[in-house]
């Protein structure tokens, strides 16, 4: 665990390289449709926030590039690049890899640009549980893939947080996700938990590209693969035998290691991101709700919530250890104050005992949603921050091979969530 006043800066990044031309490798033309393409189209949507505003690159742009240059290099060029990266898993070169790059690299320029500003406050968190449990750096590119390091990210299905841990797995790497806590959005938890996961794989598999692709579709998945192919446990030659999904994720995770590491290479700089350079964790002893918080520290309930996404309800719940909550710095210091405020905790616990009431009426509110032209099961998840899957739990019998059908009714229970 990261030491509770930890002081995490944003830094800046600054990249360089060379260019050239010719493409000996056949091209590999991703489909808009294709599951991984529209997961990171998906990620692009989530990233829309006020927090983010695009910049000019400045003195960043050290190639002298025009705004709207796009520029296109030989497969060489990649190759060589990707050479010099000193990683502990090796990250091979092919048309695959090619293709990923190019979507990062063209059509997804945007997002790449959020990536690498959030990138300085996100990476230096994972490197610090990587470097303690003797896991290759690496592995923070895999949080661009699945969530593009969006700690508030949940997926159709459920998944949710930078790991995009669904609940049951999430269970049973120690992650607590009730009425009051998810803990798969708690940024340090959730990296310890996949942590766990990446461990685990690589006893059963001994090769870290076996251990990412494990990550995507299970470890079920690549041993059938592995099977399948006669016994082989190198990734290229299973690749044909995992499911469709997973063939393109360990190509998409080398790009993704590619693109962040040679992002100037292609005009492509950070984005601005009005984000807190000093944030601090303090322990929270006992039960408060997030308002009695913000009125007490001067902020607000949704700046409160956007640092701590793991705080389900409006109460930080009593925990006998504690709840960790992060605060910026010059808040976090006035939280030790609160403590022996006897008057503060004498207002905390009549509110948390109206508060508590609140909620438990609050999970039995239905909502009866009519099915508009046009509309998926996907985007009514989105709309009421549920996921597909509870949506057809509630819904059993009536909602069939995941569609639904204009002037349908379904039953939401957005507090349930």
């Amino acid at each position: 665990m990261l030491n509770t006043k930890k002081i995490f800066s944003l830094l800046t990044l600054v990249l360089a390289s060379f260019i050239i031309s010719a493409q000996p490798f056949a091209a590999v033309v991703l489909n808009e449709k294709d599951a991984l393409v529209a997961e990171i189209d998906s990620n692009t949507i989530k990233l829309r926030s006020k927090l983010y505003t695009y910049i000019t690159p400045g003195d960043l742009n050290i190639h002298g590039f025009n705004v709207d240059d796009i520029p296109v290099y030989s497969d060489s060029a990649y190759a060589y690049r990707l050479s010099l990266l000193e990683t502990e898993i090796p990250l091979e070169y092919n048309n695959q890899v090619r293709a990923y790059i190019e979507l990062y690299a063209n059509r997804k320029r945007k997002l790449v640009s959020k990536v690498l500003s959030t990138s300085k406050f996100y990476f230096p968190i994972f490197e610090e549980v990587f470097d303690r449990e003797k896991i290759p750096m690496e592995f923070k590119y895999l949080a661009v893939i699945e969530s593009a390091l969006n700690q508030h990210a949940i997926s159709p299905v459920g998944a949710a947080g930078l790991w995009q841990f669904m609940a049951p797995t999430g269970k049973m790497y120690g992650l607590r996700t009730d009425s009051y806590i998810d803990d798969r959005k708690d940024i340090v938890k959730s990296t310890e938990a996949a942590v766990k996961y990446f461990k685990n794989s690589y006893r059963l598999y001994g090769d870290w590209l076996l251990v990412i692709a494990s990550y995507n579709c299970g470890p079920g998945n690549v041993s059938k693969a592995i099977r399948k192919s006669g016994g082989k446990r190198n990734i290229w030659e299973i690749m044909p035998y995992l499911p469709k999904e997973t063939r393109g994720y360990v190509p998409a995770f080398i790009a993704a290691a590619y693109v962040m590491n040679y992002a100037s290479e292609h005009n492509i700089y950070p984005s601005e991101v009005e984000m807190y350079y000093h944030l601090d964790t303090v322990i929270v002893d006992n039960s408060m709700s997030i308002d009695q918080l913000a009125i007490a520290l001067n902020t607000t309930v949704e700046e409160i919530k956007q640092f701590n996404p793991s705080l389900k309800r409006g109460i930080i719940p009593f925990s006998t250890k504690g709840i960790v909550v992060t605060l910026p710095y010059h808040q976090a210091v006035r939280v030790g104050a609160l403590k022996n405020d006897s008057n503060f905790n004498a207002r905390v616990t009549n509110e948390l005992i109206a508060l508590n009431k609140q909620i438990k009426q609050s999970k039995n509110d239905k909502i009866i949603y009519k099915v508009k032209s046009g509309d998926q099961l996907v985007k009514i998840a989105r709309k009421y921050d549920v996921s597909v899957t509870e949506l057809k739990q509630w819904n059993k019998g009536k909602i069939k091979h995941n569609k639904v059908s204009r002037g349908q009714k379904i039953a939401i229970y957005p507090n349930r969530a």
